[in-house]
């Protein structure tokens, strides 16, 4: 009778701890749960926000791309590359090299374009922390299926009004004629 006390006894604490531990695990893992469903989102709405980007250039839509930016002006700055540059500079002495504009005058310049226009991106990373967001991409520009120039950017975006919204765009600039292009096999050769 006793031993059988005992093994009542062993298994409701058994039952007891195996609750306990069940409580623990809902109360460490639900914040993890959580946070990453809502990262999640957030992942899903920067993935839009490249889509807009991308869609609203093909299809030169001015007013949807002007909709992706935090500011009235938002502040575009490519850096060419040390060979790219010295590729100009053999005609023009005083080429510095850097290319500096906003988004508004990037979206008029394709819109105003005859050529059709193409961004396409390769190697995204995206880091939130569901506030503010970094996106970075490899990248290649095309104007009627020619590829004139890739390089590496990035985006800058914060989180208002229920969307994210970019602040600032860094690029480098490379020409595919000096510099190989490295992220896929081009079809424009």
């Amino acid at each position: 009778m006793i031993e059988l006390k005992v093994v009542i006894m062993n298994l409701t604490n058994s039952k007891r701890m195996n609750k306990v531990f069940r409580l623990l695990v809902i109360i460490i893992l639900t914040p993890t749960f959580c946070f990453s469903q809502e990262s999640s989102t957030d992942r899903i709405k920067l993935n839009e926000v490249i889509v807009e980007f991308k869609e609203s250039i093909n299809q030169k839509d001015s007013i949807r791309f002007k909709k992706l930016f935090f500011q009235d002006k938002v502040l575009f700055t490519g850096i060419m590359s040390k060979e790219s540059e010295m590729s100009i500079k053999e005609n023009y002495p005083e080429f510095e090299g850097i290319a500096v504009s906003d988004h508004v005058k990037f979206i008029t310049d394709i819109c105003n374009s005859e050529k059709k226009q193409e961004e396409k991106f390769y190697n995204i990373n995206i880091e939130t922390d569901r506030v503010i967001s970094s996106i970075s991409f490899d990248y290649s520009f095309y104007s009627d299926d020619k590829m004139i120039q890739w390089g590496h950017e990035k985006w800058n975006l914060v989180y208002a009004d229920d969307l994210w919204l970019i602040t600032d765009v860094k690029y480098s600039i490379r020409f595919p004629d000096i510099e190989e292009f490295p992220f896929e096999k081009r079809s424009d050769k």
